[in-house]
């Protein structure tokens, strides 16, 4: 039978999504790992976890989906309880349920939504969710104009870290929004289709570049284009939530 479940985690606490092996055995603590582990303990079986997307290192998630395959009926709720009581407090599971045996969390997914939190002003607090750049002059108007240079379908390949295995780089946005939450944090809003490596963090940290005057505007384009050749700024991980997978 096939299952599936949402989960959220501390992306702070892992090696990204995807379980890392050498030699056959497990390199770095992911969150594949720490669930595949819980889920051992409980089932008295191994399986193998896949998820909608492989979430980066320090990226974190509060819907990613996920499923599973298992020869048996399984309680949801009572393995959800072993499942969050066993495994580590930085990640949980949630809607644990049997789904259609050819559902795939990945294939099937509509759509992916991001939210990336920014600070305006130096903070002490949730510091370790956000992107602080303090002070600095941005425009923040500007910003969103440029963005709308992402949306629709383009090849992302000059966003993302080069991949050489010959599958496309095409995804299709359709949500880059920016929304002040309070005088001292702003958060783009991004939908689309499929993200690639470290796609998002490279297009919030070119628009940073453009708000703050070091590039001008049209640089997005000027990058589709493959004429520009200026360093770029990659924004850090930590700001970056996978809020949802839809179906």
């Amino acid at each position: 039978m096939r299952y599936r479940f949402r989960c959220e985690y501390l992306g702070s606490a892992y090696y990204g999504w995807q379980e890392q092996n050498e030699h056959g055995r497990t390199k770095y603590v992911t969150v594949q790992s720490a669930l595949e582990e819980a889920f051992k303990t409980a089932l008295r079986a191994p399986i193998d976890l896949v998820a909608a997307g492989r979430t980066d290192t320090g990226v974190h998630a509060r819907g990613q989906m996920v499923h599973f395959d298992y020869d048996g009926e399984i309680d949801c709720k009572k393995l959800t309880r072993s499942i969050n009581g066993l495994g580590r407090h930085t990640v949980k599971i949630r809607d644990l349920e049997v789904c259609d045996p050819e559902f795939h969390s990945r294939y099937d997914a509509v759509s992916r939504y991001y939210v990336y939190s920014i600070f305006t002003r130096p903070v002490a607090l949730l510091r370790d969710f956000g992107w602080e750049i303090g002070h600095l002059p941005i425009d923040y108007d500007l910003m969103q104009r440029e963005a709308e240079s992402f949306l629709g379908e383009h090849d992302f390949i000059r966003f993302c870290i080069p991949r050489n295995d010959g599958k496309s780089t095409l995804c299709n946005l359709t949500r880059f929004e920016l929304v002040k939450v309070s005088d001292s944090m702003v958060q783009w809003h991004i939908q689309g289709n499929r993200f690639l490596h470290r796609q998002v963090r490279a297009m919030v940290g070119t628009l940073f570049d453009v708000g703050r005057g070091r590039y001008p505007e049209g640089t997005v384009n000027e990058i589709f284009a493959d004429r520009f050749k200026g360093e770029r700024t990659m924004a850090p991980p930590q700001a970056l939530v996978l809020e949802n997978v839809i179906y």
